[in-house]
């Protein structure tokens, strides 16, 4: 990762210094991600000094280092280490009889049996783990964390050697797993292959390509029916034999023609005659006409460069390479979703490691169990802290449920299958996962398998602190917080500020860069302020699998793709959003169903839809005594699309009372129909200019400004 990124230097400070006012000029040259990872590292580190841990002081991180490494039993590993040696050294002894363990394990088992405070700090190589490392409450502050200027690397599979070419230009080698366990993914030379599938996938990436679309059921189903088949076109299907380790990937949603979520399902079987696939589905996700899909899972599928296939029962794995020089790649199996997991391991540290090559469970979705997984998992244990890691390559990067004052930051989370950092909870248990902080780290290509995800994903969680990441690149959400499923999983007293997100949304017909939820139908005391959000975009198909164009947005046909900045959603209310600098997006800020929003102090440019879109969808018939109107004021407002649609509002059950706005600034290509609003309080009826509005009493003091 070589990235030149002036603007982030900016986020260092506000790490380093959160109380100053000191920021750092923006376009300083440098590689800021890796400088600010590598100043964590110089603190955290086995042998970090006074001077180096001295760096931390009088900041968020200043409590990293309770005691100073010469205080604590230093318990070494390295890949050329013996677990029978004492591992107390660095480096093996001359004699050869004595130096570091070879396994996180037993350094950890050394730590319990010492007691006191410990370490357990690793050297460089690469440690192929088999199994999740756990630690519980015997591990209490436990430091765990790299040699300084060492770099670890934790694989979650093994490595695979032993190919043989065969006749048909593909390689095999045997790799037999263990019943409970599955290849997930394979890694060659630290890049994820493509599972064998139908159709196959794009050589240019174009997420348009490589895709199936269901076929109307003639006769029609139940809606109901649509979350266990779809029917198929004639002709798309290959004929697979028996339908046993087939999945489909599927794009679909709660409502057939949504398009706002995806699943992995298992094939039960394929209907010929009736052209209809079967499939284990879920109590909420449902398919129709237009849901598009690829199969994988089959040996017939196995037919393009970079595919793979695992046989399971032959304990056989089988790929296809792309170039000449694949005998003498670094090949990885990744067969684990959880490479450490801290249950019960109240204040732990893990930093300055790598942790790559898992398997890709873990979607991020609710009432469904792949939540469980993370590369890192923290569950019952308070006070842990997550620094300077690379994670990439995996299902969910880190997973926090039910453990409070998590402080996660300054790691780089790239190329995950579902979320970058997930905190919450379990759903039937519904711990809290208070006072999280998430911090300065980057965050990038999230949900490159599962879709419906975000680089952050909160939620069961009271006064979290989200700020100075860099978040890019995400299938949905860049930032997504709030309720789900009610009171269980509220979200309380939240702050989203200072960070930047940049092409959120890239996979789903319904997404945005930053969203909250307040399914529990109260004020949710939350603040989304100064951040930088653009790009924001969107990915939906029609039924006859043509694309909606980039950047199209029409208020006035459904299903069609929706896509904001910066949303609330799920009558999520009282929230302020405040001083962000919106641009080049499609919409720019929604509001879904929630009452006393505030909506003050944005910079919105280059959009291609309307600058706020506030509607009673999800709220339709809620007004609590508590309630007031939703303030839009104070804005500046540049209308760049060609329709310019500056408000679009839809409250029909509301009324008038709903939404106000003031003192706005709008700029650019406004005309008598800027704003349109439902119910029809405008003279001209539904679209109206600003003149409109104001003498119809929802706007005081907007004005329209020269260019």
């Amino acid at each position: 990762m070589r990235r030149r990124i002036g603007l982030i230097l900016s986020i260092l400070p506000v790490m380093l210094f959160p109380n100053s006012g000191i920021s750092a000029p923006a376009g300083t040259e440098g590689d800021a991600p890796e400088r600010l990872q590598m100043l964590i590292r110089d603190a955290t580190c086995a042998e970090a000094s006074a001077t180096s841990a001295a760096k931390l002081s009088g900041t968020s991180l200043r409590d990293t280092l309770s005691s100073s490494t010469a205080a604590r039993t230093v318990f070494y590993v390295s890949p050329d280490g013996k677990d029978s040696w004492g591992g107390l050294l660095p480096t093996a002894n001359q004699q050869r009889n004595d130096g570091p363990f070879a396994s996180i394990e037993r350094a950890r088992d050394a730590a319990r049996e010492k007691g006191g405070p410990n370490l357990i700090a690793l050297g460089k190589g690469d440690y192929y783990l088999t199994q999740p490392i756990v630690f519980d409450a015997r591990d209490t502050g436990l430091i765990l964390t790299a040699r300084c200027n060492e770099a670890p690397v934790l694989h979650g599979g093994p490595r695979v050697d032993n190919w043989a070419r065969q006749s048909d230009g593909r390689w095999t080698t045997p790799l037999t797993l263990p019943p409970e366990e599955s290849v997930g993914d394979l890694f060659v030379n630290r890049i994820r292959q493509t599972r064998a599938r139908f159709p196959n996938a794009p050589a240019d990436g174009d997420p348009r390509k490589g895709w199936l679309f269901a076929a109307k059921c003639e006769p029609a189903i139940d809606i109901w029916e649509g979350n266990t088949r779809f029917c198929f076109r004639a002709g798309d299907l290959p004929d697979v034999g028996n339908a046993s380790g087939l999945v489909v990937d599927i794009v679909g949603g709660y409502q057939p023609g949504g398009q706002w979520g995806n699943d992995t399902l298992p094939v039960v079987s394929i209907d010929g005659g009736g052209r209809t696939v079967h499939t284990k589905g879920t109590s909420y996700f449902f398919t129709a006409e237009g849901s598009r899909y690829f199969l994988t899972g089959a040996k017939s599928l196995l037919d393009a460069p970079g595919e793979w296939w695992h046989d399971a029962a032959a304990g056989q794995l089988h790929y296809t390479p792309i170039d000449q020089s694949f005998p003498d790649s670094v090949v990885v199996a990744g067969v684990l979703p959880t490479f450490l997991k801290l249950d019960g391991a109240n204040g732990v540290v893990v930093s300055g490691l790598e942790f790559r090559d898992g398997a890709p469970q873990g979607s991020g979705k609710f009432f469904t169990d792949t939540r469980g997984f993370g590369a890192i998992r923290i569950e019952h244990a308070d006070g842990v802290k997550i620094l300077g890691n690379n994670i990439e390559n995996v299902g969910v990067g880190i997973h926090v449920t039910e453990s409070k004052d998590a402080l996660i930051a300054g790691n780089v989370i790239a190329d995950v299958a579902g979320n970058g950092i997930y905190v919450g909870t379990n759903y039937g248990t519904f711990g809290k996962s208070d006072g999280a902080r998430i911090l300065s780290n980057y965050i990038h290509d999230i949900g490159k398998i599962y879709i419906e995800t975000a680089g952050v994903w909160f939620q069961a969680a009271d006064n979290v602190r989200i700020a100075d990441n860099l978040v890019e690149n995400t299938a949905q959400f860049g930032i997504a917080g709030g309720s789900l499923w009610g009171s269980n999983d509220a979200v309380y007293n939240a702050v989203i500020e200072h960070n930047v997100v940049r092409n959120a949304n890239q996979q789903t017909a319904d997404g945005g860069a930053i969203k909250m939820m307040g399914e529990q139908a109260d004020p949710l005391n939350s603040t989304i302020r100064s951040n930088v959000v653009t790009g924001t975009g969107y990915l939906m198909n029609r039924p006859d699998g043509t694309f909606w164009p980039p950047e199209y947005e029409n208020t006035s046909e459904w299903p069609t793709p929706i896509s904001w900045a910066i949303y609330t959603d799920g009558k999520a209310s009282g929230i302020r959003i405040e001083e962000n600098s919106l641009s080049d997006n499609i919409s720019a800020i929604g509001i879904n169903g929630g009452w006393s929003n505030l909506v003050t102090g944005n910079v919105i440019t280059g959009g291609s839809g309307a600058a706020f879109r506030v509607d009673d969808g999800t709220g339709r018939g809620w007004h609590p005594p508590w309630a007031k109107p939703n303030r839009i004021e104070n804005n500046v407002v540049s209308i760049d699309s060609s329709n310019g649609l500056a408000a679009y509002v839809h409250a029909p059950d509301h009324g008038p009372g709903y939404v106000q706005f003031a003192g706005n600034r709008y700029i650019g290509n406004l005309s008598n129909q800027s704003f349109r609003v439902d119910p029809r309080i405008m003279r001209s009826g539904e679209y109206g200019s600003l003149a409109d509005l104001q003498k119809a009493g929802a706007d005081s003091g907007s004005v329209v400004a020269p260019e």
